[in-house]
């Protein structure tokens, strides 16, 4: 067990090692590198025989909260490279991360708002410029939304078609209000 005394030579006090989690993070590692979370590890480690008592040998309070720390500690097989968030990484990185992340998210929101300042320049027009700029911008959003349901974000597990039919409610409900329901 990690953290129990080892044999010392003959007459001599038994040694402690330095850092129990290291040995038992080297004879469970191939378990930590296949984890693809921390509770994936606290299953293998408690079906392994780990238990609570160990992870005090450990200076944990868990099991949990060592297989936090072997999750931490031991690099991943076959993890992509964009999962892996190195702690030196600078907080205008992660803000620059997450709007590549949200800015696809807003075309709809800007078309919509194009379309407004569209109809608003062409107030003088002829009736049939401003339905021509109408249907551009209607076709612009409905563009827009249709790539975002597609993105994946509400879809289904299976690739289904939840994401566009939800956005399709939407649009009922934003267009019928109640009366749809």
């Amino acid at each position: 067990r990690p953290g129990q005394p080892e044999p010392g030579p003959e007459g001599a006090a038994p040694r402690v090692p330095a850092d129990p989690v290291k040995a038992l993070m080297s004879r469970h590692r191939e378990l930590c590198a296949r984890a693809v979370d921390p509770l994936e590890i606290a299953a293998g480690l408690e079906e392994r025989g780990v238990t609570d008592r160990t992870a005090a040998d450990c200076r944990h309070r868990d099991v949990f909260t060592l297989a936090e720390e072997l999750y931490a500690r031991v690099p991943r097989e076959n993890a992509p490279e964009a999962d892996i968030v190195a702690p030196e990484r600078s907080c205008w990185a992660r803000v620059r991360s997450a709007a590549r992340s949200a800015v696809p998210y807003s075309l709809p929101g800007a078309a919509c708002a194009a379309t407004v300042a569209a109809l608003a320049s062409a107030g003088a027009q002829a009736p049939e410029v401003r339905t021509g700029v109408g249907a551009c911008g209607a076709a612009a959003v409905a563009a827009a939304l249709w790539f975002c349901a597609r993105r994946g974000r509400g879809r289904g597990a299976g690739g289904g078609v939840s994401g566009p039919l939800s956005v399709g409610w939407l649009i009922g409900y934003a267009l019928f209000g109640d009366w749809l329901l």
